[in-house]
């Protein structure tokens, strides 16, 4: 067999970048921009009007800059199918607005552009759709802040992740009473008056929209409580729904989770489709609900022997169209979206998969599962006109004397549950603080020594890493791991020092 040859950029395929410092993927672009995210959306704005006269152009951009956009705008303009990546990591509304305006004008060009955002969080983009009937934190602070004692829910989310640590004991001072709904044991937690144990995407049934803006249900794996009966981890809308009969001293309003997606469909238009994700729990095929285990799973007399050797009734499911055994349908003669496990007669289980599919590869016959719930073109969408040019340029990065904090995001450990596994653990890197040499110079911070940093009520100590790269006045942190919250980026920090070992 012949050696392995490197995969090499080619001419065919360009790669463009922009980033904020060096990434793994600099050898094989194009071409490139180190630069803060301000100035990396005004190089976006510059190409869409490189490619469009009538989009918005950048009066103000360097020189060198300017080339740069007509070279990347040559590029994309001649590729059959450009697609432009962005994304809300960077907390940067330009930035969108920049990538929204180049796929527009590639579009004249190139009827088969794309653009992909991709959403700092599993169902941020399912969170703005509720926006119109939400409040932002910053609103609920605010109403603690200025009003009489309060009682608070704070439903599987961890306030000391969002803003300042002093503003929340603050606000969490000035409450009469603390509730917490987590599956995590987290800071609010520990502050909490009373707390009650949630289902994780494990236990429970639910709905989330992913990046593209389709609507993907999860189905409950097992029942803990099946297994334990003192076990009372529930699903968080069981615990409200329980609050509000107590507190009403009326029936439940939700019993079982169909009735909570048509209320929450009910509840924002945009979401209004989101019960066409998958059947409810009423589907039946031939009789039968659809099957979890293949039929070669057996042995459930033989594994619970020792405790009885009667058969034991299996856990039941009234949330969704599947049974917690491999008692139920299975199979490929009735094409469904809903596939459990990749099982048909004569084949192994990858290969199952292809009796599934229209075509090797292909998409699945029931059609693939979920609902888009933003179609191009959709006026629900985008607002009762087309979306036209983002016109709001924004003015260059100017360093000031305090740094500018951004987030250097981490493959291993940025998300806040998968951090708390031991293999997980095992593979993340150390923390550590980004400076451009000239202001680790500025600070008189020397390169690999332990800098202490504070911010709101939070301290860290974190080795220094330079970086030629990164645009002096900024400081890299990998927010959203070891400790260091998300609320952090974009804020301002001039408090750095050497810490004391």
């Amino acid at each position: 067999m012949p050696p392995c040859r490197p995969w090499r950029r080619t001419t065919a395929n360009p790669l463009l970048i922009t980033s904020l410092d060096s990434t793994r993927l600099d050898d094989v672009a194009a071409d490139k921009l180190h630069a803060p995210h301000a100035d990396q959306a005004r190089l976006g704005f510059a190409i869409a009007h490189q490619l469009d006269s009538s989009a918005p152009a950048v009066v103000d951009l360097p020189s060198e800059q300017q080339a740069q956009a007509v070279r990347w705008a040559e590029l994309l303009g001649n590729a059959k199918k450009p697609l432009v990546i962005a994304g809300s990591g960077a907390r940067c509304q330009a930035l969108l607005e920049a990538a929204s305006n180049i796929a527009r004008a590639l579009k004249s060009r190139a009827p088969d552009v794309n653009l992909a955002l991709v959403a700092s969080e599993a169902n941020s983009l399912g969170l703005a759709m509720l926006a119109s009937s939400a409040a932002p934190l910053e609103a609920a602070l605010d109403r603690i802040e200025g009003m009489a004692p309060l009682a608070l829910i704070i439903l599987e989310n961890d306030l000391y992740r969002r803003a300042p640590s002093n503003r929340i004991d603050a606000a969490f001072t000035r409450l009469q009473h603390l509730l917490v709904i987590d599956h995590q044991d987290t800071g609010s937690a520990q502050k909490a008056d009373l707390v009650l144990p949630a289902a994780s995407f494990a236990e429970a049934d639910g709905t989330l929209v992913n990046m593209e803006g389709r609507a993907q249900r999860f189905f409950q794996v097992y029942a803990p409580a099946f297994y334990d009966a003192d076990i009372q981890v529930r699903e968080s809308w069981r615990w409200l729904a329980a609050l509000q009969g107590a507190l009403d001293r009326k029936p439940l309003r939700w019993e079982h989770f169909d009735q909570v997606s048509r209320d929450c469909a009910a509840s924002a238009p945009l979401l209004g489709a989101m019960l066409e994700a998958a059947p409810n729990a009423g589907l039946r095929i031939r009789g039968m609900k659809i099957a979890r285990e293949p039929h070669r799973y057996s042995g459930r007399t033989s594994m619970l022997a020792d405790q009885n050797v009667s058969e034991p009734r299996v856990a039941q499911d009234p949330d969704s169209p599947f049974s917690f055994s491999m008692e139920g349908f299975s199979g490929t003669r009735q094409p469904q979206s809903q596939v459990p496990f990749a099982w048909a007669p004569g084949w192994n289980s990858p290969s199952a998969w292809n009796k599934f599919q229209d075509e090797v590869g292909g998409n699945l016959r029931a059609g693939n599962p979920g609902r888009r719930l933003l179609e191009p073109g959709d006026p629900q969408a985008e607002g009762t006109e087309p979306l036209g040019w983002f016109g709001t340029v924004p003015a260059p990065f100017c360093a000031q004397d305090a740094l500018q904090v951004v987030s250097y995001e981490q493959l291993f450990g940025g998300e806040e549950l998968s951090a708390k596994s031991p293999v997980i653990q095992a593979r993340m890197a150390q923390p550590e603080l980004i400076l451009n040499p000239i202001d680790a110079t500025r600070f008189a911070l020397p390169a690999g020594s332990l800098v202490a940093l504070s911010w709101g009520g939070h301290h860290w100590r974190l080795t220094l890493r330079l970086s030629d790269r990164l645009t002096p006045g900024l400081l890299g942190l990998p927010l959203g791991a070891h400790g260091l919250p998300t609320a952090l980026h974009r804020c301002y920090v001039s408090d750095l020092q050497e810490a004391i070992a």
